[in-house]
């Protein structure tokens, strides 16, 4: 796996023959595995860009006091990006964009976060290319005080054929926050297959039920639920899944 650190807002260069690293784009050119971790960072501008009939597992990690992150994601043909994202920050505003370039490039995007303050995501998705799939999935826990605007628009013009577009947020609230979900969907050709749901809400009665009945205290059934959710939808190393679990054991009954 290649490892990338962004630190004090700069990426991080090395040698490597799948990647090509400047000051501000990363180049994916052929399959593998990646992880970007952010570091002292609180401006961040990257372009990401992932060549033809190349697949890439990537996985963004970040835990700052602050974050101000503008990603490009640019995918040519039939290129894959498999993307996981965990981020637990102080603040973060995020504008992520999301290029399907050529014909057949697809992203499946899994973000998971805890939020502790105010968290902007404005996310846009562009469809440039016919048989694009894109697949959108943000879960978050938002903690008591915390605010979280989501701004998610997928986009397909006319003549722009057989694409697949899907956006799924889930917010689940512990104690008082407040939260708004906007998903949008500007399609103008007829054979875009398309789907969307948005979720905000506080821990099933029914989940703690459950859990309780079988003697499990209430605190450790809530971080119980918490942890299924957020890593059920990210995929990474061992390494970092200990680094999440410790962050989500100090969550729980609040």
């Amino acid at each position: 796996m290649n490892k990338i650190k962004v630190v004090n807002n700069r990426i991080i260069p090395f040698d490597c023959d799948d990647v090509l690293i400047n000051e501000s784009s990363i180049r994916f050119m052929k399959n593998g595995d990646c992880y970007i971790e952010y570091i002292d960072s609180d401006n961040v501008s990257i372009n990401i860009n992932i060549d033809s009939n190349v697949c890439i597992n990537l996985f963004e990690y970040s835990e700052n006091e602050k974050l101000d992150i503008n990603i490009n994601y640019n995918l040519d043909k039939k290129a894959s990006l498999i993307l996981s994202k965990f981020y637990c920050n102080g603040n973060t505003k995020a504008k992520i964009t999301i290029n399907l370039r050529e014909e057949k490039a697809n992203i499946k995007y899994n973000f998971s976060s805890i939020s502790n303050g105010i968290e902007d995501y404005n996310v846009n998705i562009y469809h440039l290319a016919k048989q694009t799939t894109s697949d959108v999935f943000n879960k978050v826990i938002a903690r008591e005080n915390s605010s979280n605007f989501f701004d998610i628009n997928s986009f397909v013009e006319n003549g722009i054929k057989d694409c697949t577009l899907n956006q799924q947020t889930r917010i689940i609230t512990l104690g008082d926050s407040d939260n708004r979900i906007n998903p949008n969907m500007f399609i103008g050709e007829n054979s875009t297959v398309a789907t969307h749901s948005s979720t905000i809400g506080s821990i099933s009665d029914d989940d703690l039920f459950y859990l309780m009945s079988r003697g499990i205290a209430y605190k450790d059934s809530v971080n119980l639920i918490i942890k299924g959710m957020i890593l059920s939808n990210i995929n990474t190393n061992m390494e970092t899944r200990e680094k999440i679990l410790k962050i989500l054991d100090g969550i729980g009954g609040e």
